[in-house]
């Protein structure tokens, strides 16, 4: 107890005293060149700047750790993409009253979003009219050969137009049989269509998109129509089950009504509306292929 109450009185004693130093006669800033150094205040802009460099310091060391350009949200490998899209009106775009290609620009802005994407090109070479022994030709006469070569992904629309080939020959007397009959050269034109493909670009991502009865919109009650639209898209569902590389995305649901106004004008092809949805659509397709695996990292998820 001693010690503490003698260390206690050193502490007042030692605090009641009072040292005093003298202040240079010269100004702050004559004392400084004396000392040989001056102080210049750092301007609002340098300093803004320096700690700029530092938060860039710090994103920098985040970028090592997860592979990220943290001021693109860009992974520090991510590649260009080549894109081809084949088909019909469809993907032409043909009732899109914003003129954007119908799901194909809208695709390729979504897919830009994604971190190991820098940009996408596009290469759309929908027609509208187009059926399956027509892109067929095409593809065989090389028409298409190098942008196949080069494409880093593939879409393709096809189907609307070969029905339509039917009922063009006399709508007052169809008959299944007849759709029967033409669905037998439209798996094999469709089938060519994709070996064609492949024989040229063996692993690119190829995402078939199936087609919608048009007709749903006019008449109430279930049509044959129907049931033909449900098997021809199930001919292409299969065609891309065998194929490693290929993704089948329905679209038949999107289009039974006309309640979310998802129809053009002339009630046969989407308007802008429509080709969000189909949009929507495709993206969550590709994500349930499992895109990323499928293009070798190449096409990777957003999250």
């Amino acid at each position: 107890m001693k010690f503490w109450l003698s260390m206690l009185c050193c502490c007042l004693l030692l605090s009641a005293c009072t040292v005093t130093v003298d202040e240079p006669e010269t100004s702050p800033e004559e004392y400084e060149k004396s000392l040989g150094t001056t102080s210049v205040p750092i301007p609002i802009d340098d300093a803004l700047y320096i700690e700029k460099a530092q938060k860039e310091g710090i994103i920098e060391k985040l970028g090592d750790i997860f592979q990220l350009d943290w001021l693109t949200r860009k992974e520090i490998d991510a590649q260009d993409i080549q894109y081809l899209a084949l088909g019909d009106s469809l993907t032409d775009g043909v009732g899109d009253e914003y003129m954007r290609q119908g799901y194909t620009e809208r695709l390729v802005e979504q897919l830009e979003k994604w971190p190991a994407i820098t940009t996408i090109t596009l290469d759309n070479r929908g027609k509208k009219g187009r059926r399956s022994d027509q892109l067929l030709r095409l593809l065989e006469k090389g028409h298409y050969d190098k942008e196949l070569e080069a494409a880093n992904l593939v879409t393709l629309t096809m189907g609307g137009n070969d029905v339509m080939k039917i009922v063009k020959t006399d709508i007052f007397s169809l008959k299944k049989e007849m759709f029967d009959e033409e669905r037998v050269n439209f798996q094999h034109n469709y089938e060519q269509i994709v070996k064609e493909i492949r024989a040229r670009n063996p692993e690119v991502p190829l995402i078939l998109i199936g087609f919608y009865n048009p007709f749903s919109i006019v008449v109430d009650e279930t049509t044959p129509f129907e049931e033909i639209i449900v098997e021809w898209n199930n001919d292409v569902r299969e065609l891309a089950a065998q194929d490693d590389n290929a993704c089948f995305v329905p679209v038949l649901d999107l289009f039974h009504t006309n309640e979310d106004l998802v129809y053009h004008t002339d009630f046969f092809h989407p308007n802008a509306k429509g080709y969000e949805r189909m949009t929507e659509r495709i993206v969550a397709a590709m994500k349930e292929c499992d895109i990323e695996e499928m293009s070798d990292g190449l096409i990777g998820f957003e999250e």
